[in-house]
């Protein structure tokens, strides 16, 4: 049995904005004058010219004003980059798995609002682009007589997960992309700040208790055994300008891009480690991230990591997906 690995831990279409006047009809020489204005007559200012955007934004951007504004899709929502300065990743003093380190990330990104659902999975799978997940489990959600169309789908592997997300142009978020989302780099316990979560407060899907594992598959979680619907936990949310992100603490395990390697030390910009560097070949073990239903609050936590062969199809692990510019 495939047991899981957890280290407590603390992550070119270009949309050009125009110049103004640049697309104006050049008047024929034949054209006629404009009678000359009178006295008692008021001229219309002219147009403002559209000021054009420089540099040229990305294309999740749009140019607004002369600004590059963001412009993610509608259930995608606009994460800016870190700034120079960068954020912590790593608690440090848990050895190489949890490094304290910085980490910069030079650009913007779009994140799924919430989980991949059932119902946006099936659409694929009925397209002929995904494969079915896993079937043979009491909590796999992609099970017909569910009906749990509202619900993140499971039961996938690292493949599939990143699979539907390119083929949406989208990808797997890095293990940078998915802290800095959730932790917005100000050192919060939680994704949606400071308050321990339980069943009655709301905050998440989890599984009440001390331990960091329980059964896996097992009736346990605030709703008893298997996922809540995406957004059912408004209240543990973490809330960026221009959106919100739900279930980034419990509900499900998110797989993340990530080969499931010690963090490095120092300052790194846009980290995606995608191989060991000791083994040949593309790493079998990817990083985890945001716990679940079946995991105590300590794996809700922002910093926390986990990892797990690329092979694995659980009902506690789905994903969403991120778009990158």
């Amino acid at each position: 049995m495939t047991k899981w690995a957890f280290a407590p831990g603390a992550l070119l279409l270009v949309s050009a904005c125009g110049r103004g006047g640049q697309d104006s009809p050049v008047p024929s020489a034949s054209a006629a004058p404009k009678p000359a204005l009178t006295e008692t007559s008021s001229a219309a200012p002219p147009a403002a010219a559209t000021a054009a955007c420089s540099p040229t934004c990305l294309a999740i951007e749009r140019c607004e004003a002369g600004r590059c504004v963001p412009a993610c899709p509608e259930g995608e929502v606009y994460i800016p980059a870190t700034g120079d300065k960068g954020f912590r990743m790593g608690r440090g003093g848990y050895g190489a798995l949890d490094r304290a380190h910085q980490v910069v990330l030079t650009k913007p990104f779009c994140m799924d609002s919430t989980e991949v659902t059932v119902a946006a999975y099936r659409k694929c799978v009925d397209a002929g682009t995904c494969t079915i997940p896993q079937l043979n489990d009491l909590n796999s959600n992609f099970r017909s007589q569910y009906r749990r169309d509202d619900h993140p789908i499971n039961m996938v592997n690292f493949g599939q997960a990143k699979h539907y997300c390119e083929s949406r142009g989208q990808a797997l978020p890095s293990e940078a992309q998915w802290e800095w989302a959730a932790g917005h780099g100000d050192g919060r316990k939680y994704p949606w700040g400071e308050e321990d979560p339980t069943c009655q407060n709301g905050l998440a899907d989890f599984t009440p208790g001390g331990s960091p594992k329980s059964d896996p598959a097992g009736d346990v979680g605030c709703h008893g055994g298997g996922t809540s619907p995406v957004k059912a936990h408004p209240k543990g949310k973490s809330s960026w300008p221009n959106g919100e992100l739900f279930d980034l603490g419990g509900n499900l395990w998110e797989w993340t891009n990530d080969c499931f390697l010690p963090y490095p030390g120092g300052t790194v910009s846009d980290p995606s480690p995608q191989a060991h560097p000791n083994i040949p070949g593309e790493c079998y073990v990817r990083a985890l991230r945001g716990g679940g239903w079946n995991r105590s609050r300590e794996a809700l936590k922002v910093p926390w990591r986990a990892g797990s062969k690329k092979t694995y199809r659980v009902p506690g692990l789905g994903f969403r997906c991120v778009r990158n510019p």
